[in-house]
């Protein structure tokens, strides 16, 4: 790490309360060119998507201070330009901080972020929102154009798909791990219902790179396992709750709860977190059962 970069980045970790020390022994940033003016940057378990424009960059989710300096570090080694935008996947904290790093970047966010702002206790959000939108919009960065879609609930409410369509990539996040069932106990905000529409969706478009922001590995099969995946949850569950409720309504929420006990997908076996495949029929269920 040169000087220059070493002291601009010592003032972000100053600021986020941290030391030099902490910054001496912080993580290696993997970038990865993906083509031309776009690159990810995988730290600290988050991958961002870097685009360089003609007059500014543009970022995915930088987590929190310590990290989105370790990005604006990365970035300095790739152009002079400054991060003015901020593009926001979702709503979720652990995602969303770090924004003062770059204080002249507009934050882009899906519009239902905005009923978060005055629900943080510990003051992860940004501070102010300079661009929402509903369905979809572009960003018109002048080497290419960035696209953000909404399609409704997933994990979170106000999520925005990043895709650039010239260069066949998408950013989601948390939707699906790399042949992995994400842990039970992180399936709190999330509608598999949801994730299994979303999924759908990505997984007909023309794609070379698909970013789950919290994995390096970027590839597209990932995404059309991580589809399957729900397609066979969904499979495997809703036909004996649709016969509970044309039968007998009351007993929904009883044959979700015995389906989290009794449902296998050994197709799955070998994915990490297999032994959480009961939380997973259980979300799918009460998304099935009772929405939300």
């Amino acid at each position: 790490m040169n000087h220059k970069i070493f002291a601009a980045l010592s003032g972000v970790i100053a600021a986020a309360g941290l030391t030099n020390a902490a910054l001496a022994a912080s993580p290696r940033v993997t970038t990865q060119k993906l083509a031309d003016n776009v690159y990810s940057m995988d730290v600290l378990h988050y991958n961002s998507l870097v685009v360089i424009g003609e007059n500014g960059v543009l970022i995915t989710d930088p987590a929190n201070p310590f990290r989105a300096g370790l990005l604006q570090a990365e970035i300095t080694k790739l152009t002079n330009l400054p991060v003015s935008k901020i593009v926001m996947t979702h709503e979720h904290y652990d995602h969303v901080g770090g924004t003062g790093v770059f204080p002249e970047a507009e934050i882009v966010v899906q519009e239902n972020f905005e009923m978060f702002m005055d629900q943080d206790p510990l003051g992860m959000l940004p501070t102010r929102l300079d661009v929402t939108f509903s369905e979809s919009m572009s960003i018109d960065m002048g080497t290419t154009t960035v696209d953000l879609h909404h399609f409704g609930p997933a994990d979170g409410i106000a999520i925005a798909v990043v895709h650039l369509p010239g260069e066949g990539i998408v950013v989601t996040s948390d939707m699906y791990a790399p042949r992995s069932l994400t842990r039970g106990l992180f399936l709190t905000d999330s509608n598999l219902l949801g994730n299994r529409q979303f999924l759908n969706e990505l997984a007909t478009w023309d794609l070379n790179y698909a970013i789950s922001t919290h994995s390096g590995d970027m590839s597209v099969s990932h995404l059309i396992e991580g589809a399957a995946f729900h397609n066979d949850l969904y499979d495997a569950v809703y036909p004996a709750i649709k016969k509970v409720y044309e039968e007998n309504p009351a007993g929904l929420v009883d044959v979700v709860i015995e389906l989290g006990e009794t449902v296998a997908l050994p197709q799955y076996e070998s994915w990490r977190n297999y032994q959480d495949l009961g939380e997973h029929v259980r979300k799918m269920g009460f998304a099935i059962t009772h929405g939300g």
